[in-house]
């Protein structure tokens, strides 16, 4: 974790022959310590430097950071209130929120370390911002909210698509058994591999997860092709789209289950086999049709939000959820699909996870009604 508000002492201060115990002296060999990994020297002169200048916010947020890299936690919580209680602007009170979160964290206050970071989503440093969505999705994480942390991580990626923590964490949410999205997972690890630094803790687990999980979709029993009569399921198609005009919706779906049963690898009859059921208020067969058709293109976004909708009509809320999340990931701007996933975890009173999701759907559609912004801010955090 790095922090540039150290880097912020002027260095012209070597250049004006500073007194020894002068505060820009003091202001320097803190710096120096603490750039040379000697915290207690670091925290010495910090604290005769607020003797001679009294808590300024600066000040005690250096302070307070060299305190945490001793673990002298309730120090370092200590000088942070006192940097926000003595008028840290805007840039440094968002890090010192974050560095009260991180040390929440390490005292396994997961509440307390995500309210913090709540404080500083919408923070103007984008690098923070960043960091602070991937924190707070890990603690979403732990706490077993995964719905939540998948809506922060997109966001993250979105800020910036390169950061490899935040690649990693994506993997880690992904592999999970809750969320089982293996594929995500495999491809989030290769590329947090490729960017996380050499001395990075978490290269050597992203390698190793890479090969996991490409051995075990390696293991999967691949389903075998299936060869169908192709002209018979084109005429079908043909005989049910004629049938649609004339709005005989049943005699469509039969159309198209002959459709599909001629050739059961195509997945526009499977598709409008799934419309057509629906049509016909059949929502088991729909789904099951769906599934087809997910089975021959597992990514197809639109019919995972169709199939989705069925299902949360149909108060198939888990079923729901598992539709969707793949098409979230597959198509992360789709502002309908977010609002459709919020609502979802809210009919299920998951509110943490809804009111994420509610909040992401504010971010792809600005211009929604006040209406909708004041609901979603009125609903609760956990």
């Amino acid at each position: 974790m790095k922090y540039a508000f150290l880097a912020l002492i002027p260095f012209f201060f070597l250049s004006v022959g500073c007194m020894p115990d002068s505060p820009e002296a003091l202001a320097l060999k803190a710096e120096q310590a603490y750039t040379e990994g000697n915290y207690s020297r670091a925290i010495a002169a910090y604290e005769a430097l607020l003797r001679k200048t009294g808590e300024t916010p600066m000040t005690c947020y250096n302070l307070a950071l060299a305190a945490f890299q001793t673990q002298d936690y309730s120090y370092a919580i200590k000088m942070l209130e006192k940097s926000l209680a003595s008028g840290a602007k805007t840039e440094l009170a968002d890090a010192c929120y974050e560095l009260l979160g991180l040390i929440a964290e390490r005292e396994k206050d997961l509440g307390r370390a995500a309210t913090y970071y709540r404080k500083v989503l919408n923070s103007p440093d984008v690098a923070l911002k960043v960091r602070v969505h991937s924190r707070l999705a890990k603690v979403y994480t732990k706490q077993e909210h995964y719905d939540a942390a998948l809506a922060l991580l997109l966001t993250a990626q979105e800020l910036n698509p390169g950061d490899p923590v935040t690649l990693y964490n994506f993997g880690m949410l992904c592999r999970h058994e809750a969320v089982n999205l293996r594929h995500a997972a495999l491809d989030s690890f290769r590329q947090a591999e490729r960017l996380l630094p050499a001395n990075s803790p978490k290269l050597k687990d992203a390698k190793n997860q890479v090969k996991r999980l490409e051995g075990y979709l390696t293991s999967l029993k691949q389903l075998p092709t299936i060869t169908g009569d192709a002209v018979a399921c084109e005429k079908a198609l043909k005989q049910m789209r004629d049938a649609q005009k004339k709005k005989n919706y049943k005699t469509a779906e039969r159309l198209a289950r002959k459709a599909s049963e001629a050739d059961p690898s195509n997945y526009e009859a499977a598709l409008e086999l799934g419309r057509l059921c629906k049509q016909n208020k059949d929502a088991t067969a729909a789904l099951k049709a769906y599934d087809t058709a997910l089975t021959i293109r597992p990514n197809a976004s639109t019919a995972r939000q169709e199939a989705a909708k069925i299902a949360f009509d149909a108060k198939k809320y888990k079923e729901a959820a598992n539709y969707l999340r793949p098409a979230l990931i597959a198509d992360p701007r789709n502002s309908t699909q977010a609002d459709l996933m919020g609502r979802i975890l809210y009919t299920q009173r998951q509110r943490v996870n809804a009111k994420q999701w509610f909040e992401r759907y504010l971010r792809l559609a600005p211009n929604t009604t006040e209406q909708y912004r004041t609901w979603v801010n009125q609903l609760p955090e956990a």
